[in-house]
């Protein structure tokens, strides 16, 4: 058996213009039918991966899907953040792990950064704390 791709890095059809450079950086899911994907909008949907290139609904985004083992990517950050766990907001972005409560831990941030900048991070498999 072979490998299929050498990274978690797949085209995916946007159920909303990405073509923004805000756009850039957040995480997604998919909708029922599974494609379109559309932006994160509660911070308890798990992410299926995270926008690396949008564009508009007549194009293909470009989508890292979370805990595929591509290199660091750049997400949105909510907020002021340091090195760390990234957990994630309901607008797509992410924020420092607050360590307790219900949260989706979704990254490893390996730079500080200011609200709404794009912060390298190791992507992470969802993971979901009560």
């Amino acid at each position: 058996m072979t490998i299929a791709r050498a990274e978690a890095i797949i085209p995916m059809t946007p159920g909303a213009d990405h073509s923004a450079a805000t756009q850039e950086g957040l995480f997604v899911k998919l909708n029922a039918a599974g494609n379109p994907i559309v932006v994160v909008s509660a911070t308890a949907t798990v992410p299926f991966g995270v926008i690396l290139d949008g564009e508009a609904v007549t194009g293909q985004d470009s989508i890292g899907v979370c805990g595929g083992n591509f290199g660091p990517a750049y997400v949105r950050a909510g907020a002021a953040v340091t090195r760390g766990y990234g957990q994630l907001e309901s607008d797509g972005a992410v924020i420092n792990d607050a360590g307790a409560g219900a949260r989706i831990v979704v990254c490893l941030f390996l730079e500080s950064g200011v609200a709404d900048e794009l912060v390298q991070a190791v992507i992470l498999t969802p993971v979901q704390y009560t």
